[in-house]
């Protein structure tokens, strides 16, 4: 796929891009004569005489996801379902879709409206047909994500939503009224989505008033760059990392302070010298950035919305650790993960054991292609790197030298990786930290190590720091295990919308933004089955 044709998908998500879904009826050449009808149930609903016979028609066409939509009339009963006061809370939220990064075209809102004059009833059976696909689609995309496979739906979660229950929720919602306030409780509530939803209106509001101009590659050169800096200024305003913008073309103290702040949000080295790699990230369109955002909150819908409150958090874009306390940051560090071609895995699971001077048993493809190229040459550099063989197995001795450092936090996972430290410190400085073999190296492992000891009266970090000094091979079973969570997130926000984002180091963003084209190319050429 061009790289066009990935930007255009994932502005789909953000700004409705895609042609319309084809609506799911086709009329006759002439309608039939018949009268007008008038309002037969209690809640203002029209009749729909012909419910059963239209659903089980030919006229019914793929874009309507029709098991699903059987399921409700079998359970609501063959009238119509909507009133005009439910429909228009159903097209209010079909066109706020895009706050939370999906397109209107997904819910053909052209389909949606409510005439104001009576209609035969045929027509009105095809608008509640519609509009009932909207409504369940909606709730399905909003709670569980676009681009979610059928073993993800058949998940247990305690916050997932069987279609059972999405049948449930809608005839709840149409019967007591509140369609919008229903849709609207089924999107994540937990922080990350909150903030990164915030973040997202915040850049279609940017995108609206005509966003930002591309700025000239000078900014970044020696000479003449001062003839930039007013449209410098310009652009860093825009985003909001300067709080005004006073039209000066000299780099002085509040806009040096301002590019700061840019680069820390995008994982830059962030010493204020305006480098060619900030101004490319400052002509990173609005558009792109729109994207990004939607697809990091379908992300959060898919992935991540089974997250515990009080876990360690890895991000792997940003490189980033961490810890969770009933949702409140407790502590953070940078980390090193798997380089770009030893990706570090997303997963979940339970840390429950520390290690103190553990070994480290050199994975074979390490000992194929790294270190026997070296001991043709270097027939010493086992006995210099503490290095042993155990029967087919190379191992490293305990210490400081040790490649796992002298902390490793174990969690039972089929990759076999781990969050452990490292002799490599440099490495933390730099701000883009993608060079270990897979696993997490962690920045300060003995302020973790205590944070999880919290309670225990063994240990602390006296006494940690006693039994690492021995040198010998200790493993504390924790009291409290703590669950762990590797997610992948190039967008993400604070508590006040401020937007981050990272690189797509591992190209999953492109796998995503394929997923999601396939998943709407599903909605629009045959019956969706999950």
């Amino acid at each position: 796929m061009r790289r066009s044709q990935v930007g255009f998908l994932l502005i789909l998500l953000a700004v409705a891009a895609l042609r319309a879904v084809t609506p799911a009826q086709s009329q006759p050449a002439t309608p039939p004569e018949v009268p007008p009808y008038e309002p037969t149930t209690t809640r203002g609903a029209p009749a729909c005489p012909d419910m059963g016979q239209t659903l089980r028609s030919s006229r019914m066409l793929t874009a309507v996801d029709l098991p699903a939509v059987r399921k409700f009339y079998a359970a609501h009963g063959p009238e119509c379902a909507w009133s005009r006061s439910n429909a228009e809370q159903l097209v209010n939220m079909v066109k706020a879709a895009p706050d939370h990064g999906l397109s209107p075209e997904l819910f053909h809102p052209q389909d949606l409206a409510w005439a104001d004059h009576p209609v035969p009833d045929y027509v009105a059976t095809d608008r509640d047909i519609l509009m009932t696909d909207a409504a369940l689609k909606y709730a399905k995309f909003v709670s569980r994500g676009l681009s979610a496979s059928e073993e993800r739906d058949l998940d247990e979660a305690a916050d997932r939503q069987p279609d059972a229950s999405l049948v449930d929720g809608l005839m709840d919602a149409l019967y007591s009224g509140n369609v919008e306030g229903w849709l609207t409780d089924l999107a994540p509530r937990y922080p990350a989505y909150v903030d990164l939803q915030a973040a997202l209106v915040k850049y279609r509001n940017i995108a609206e008033t005509g966003g930002w101009n591309q700025l000239p590659l000078s900014v970044a050169s020696q000479k003449r760059r001062a003839k930039a800096y007013a449209e410098l200024r310009t652009r860093l305003f825009v985003e909001g990392d300067l709080a005004q913008d006073n039209g000066s073309a000299r780099m002085d103290d509040e806009l040096r302070d301002a590019v700061i702040r840019f680069q820390e949000r995008n994982g830059l080295r962030a010493d204020g010298n305006v480098t060619l790699k900030t101004v490319e990230r400052l002509n990173i369109s609005v558009g792109e950035r729109i994207a990004s955002l939607s697809l990091n909150l379908e992300r959060l819908r898919v992935s991540l919305r089974d997250q515990p409150a009080t876990r360690i958090d890895v991000n792997l874009p940003a490189a980033m650790m961490v810890l969770y306390r009933e949702g409140e940051a407790v502590l953070s560090m940078n980390v090193v993960v798997g380089a770009v071609d030893h990706e570090t895995p997303e997963l979940s699971s339970i840390v429950d054991t520390i290690v103190l001077n553990p070994t480290w048993t050199v994975p074979n493809s390490i000992i194929q292609n790294e270190i026997r190229p070296i001991l043709k040459k270097d027939k010493k550099y086992l006995k210099r790197n503490h290095m042993y063989w155990l029967k087919d197995q190379l191992v490293q001795e305990p210490g400081a030298f040790n490649a796992l450092g002298q902390i490793k936090f174990d969690f039972p996972n089929k990759y076999s990786v781990y969050l452990h430290d490292t002799p490599a410190r440099k490495l933390f400085t730099d701000p883009e930290r993608a060079a270990s073999h897979g696993c997490v190296r962690l920045e300060r492992p003995l302020e973790l190590a205590v944070a999880l000891l919290e309670g225990d009266s063994t240990w602390d970090r006296e006494t940690l720091s006693r039994a690492i000094a021995t040198g010998l091979t200790k493993r504390i079973l924790l009291k409290q295990r703590m669950p762990v969570v590797i997610g992948y997130q190039t967008a993400f926000a604070d508590r006040d919308g401020t937007a981050y984002f990272r690189p797509d180091i591992y190209g999953r963003d492109t796998k995503l933004t394929l997923a999601l084209e396939g998943r709407v190319e599903a909605l629009k050429s045959e019956p969706l089955q999950w």
